[in-house]
């Protein structure tokens, strides 16, 4: 065991596609926050435990070593038992930073057989490759911008789109529309973290060459941020501009936002949030078609005292130049297909 060579390597944008298996031994928590795309969580050490052995690392760490090691042998023993693996997978193993969780599994496997490999630096290392590509690659990226007031359809625009060109939906990698309503049932928005990694996975997905379309967003899309250097570059391409009746933009909202009208404790929880940040008298003209059940009313007087007037602030009124504007009769995709179709921006 002395003499075992360790197969120590360094992440690289190509690491991902070299192995059938990636293993991240960290705990679900951990796994949870951020991850490498496409590994698979066989925890060494239990949430729990991990933070027990903390504990005592602090009071006693020979001790603290030595029940980790009781913990981690029965926890891979565990982990054998339900992997089922090839012997000819090339197997890629890391925790936190390339230490001895990593390492306790990867000498098990190594001596069993496996074509095993260890991510030197684990984790951090990863995270620090994503960090730096979002910081010096990915501002070079061109994009261009799908541009209007809420309602008219944008993020509609953009699946259509979806189809022949290159597109980053950062709503959908949110799990968040973006607006007060934004927050989508049964929908949890992944850490910050992981959102940069769907971005980092997307954009790596893309050809340098071709421009990508987004929706002009706020920086923020919920609790989450685009990362500042893409948000600062996405406004320098083309800006299309999305405009319909506001008729059709409340009944485009209806359809969209449906789950809030069948669910009063989500309407509520919207509402306290938007009485902070808008004048009394706007939250009371609101109010008043809701309380009536009026949803029709309600949706025309929260575009009328809320989305409006907050758009006139947003980046995209206030300093984006536009390119050209598209007017859609109806918002549906038979109308916006037609549109792409006519217009030689696309």
């Amino acid at each position: 065991m002395k003499n075992m060579r360790i197969n120590k390597v360094t992440f690289t944008d190509k690491t991902i596609d070299q192995y059938n298996v990636i293993i991240d031994v960290r705990t679900p928590l951990e796994y949870k926050e951020d991850h490498i795309p496409g590994s698979l969580n066989y925890p060494v050490l239990t949430n729990k435990q991990r933070h027990e052995i903390g504990i005592e690392y602090k009071e006693n760490s020979f001790l603290a070593k030595k029940i980790g090691a009781q913990l981690i042998s029965n926890n891979i023993a565990k982990i054998l038992s339900k992997i089922k693996f090839d012997k000819k997978n090339s197997i890629l193993i890391y925790c936190w930073r390339g230490g001895l969780r990593s390492l306790s599994l990867y000498l098990v496997l190594k001596q069993i057989g496996y074509d095993s490999h260890l991510l030197d630096g684990g984790y951090k290392s990863y995270r620090k490759s994503v960090v730096k590509y979002l910081e010096e690659t990915a501002p070079k990226f061109k994009f261009n911008q799908i541009m209007g007031i809420t309602g008219v359809g944008k993020t509609l625009f953009l699946k259509e789109l979806s189809k022949k060109y290159q597109i980053i939906d950062f709503e959908g990698l949110a799990k968040h529309k973006g607006s007060i309503l934004g927050n989508i049932p049964h929908k949890i928005q992944p850490s910050q973290k992981y959102f940069e990694t769907l971005i980092w996975r997307k954009l790596k997905s893309f050809n340098p060459k071709k421009r990508i379309w987004v929706e002009a967003e706020s920086i923020k899309v919920g609790k989450l941020n685009i990362p500042s250097l893409i948000w600062k570059s996405m406004p320098l391409g083309r800006n299309i501009k999305i405009n319909a009746s506001l008729d059709e933009r409340i009944k485009y909202i209806l359809k969209d936002y449906k789950y809030f009208t069948s669910d009063p404790k989500l309407m509520s929880e919207a509402l306290r949030v938007l009485k902070q940040i808008i004048p009394k008298e706007d939250f009371i003209n609101i109010e008043k078609s809701l309380k009536k059940k009026n949803y029709y009313e309600f949706v025309k007087a929260l575009i009328i005292y809320h989305y409006d007037k907050a758009y006139k602030k947003t980046r995209a009124e206030s300093s984006s130049s536009i390119f050209d504007q598209i007017y859609l009769e109806k918002i549906n995709l038979g109308h916006i297909r037609k549109a792409i179709n006519l217009n030689k921006n696309f």
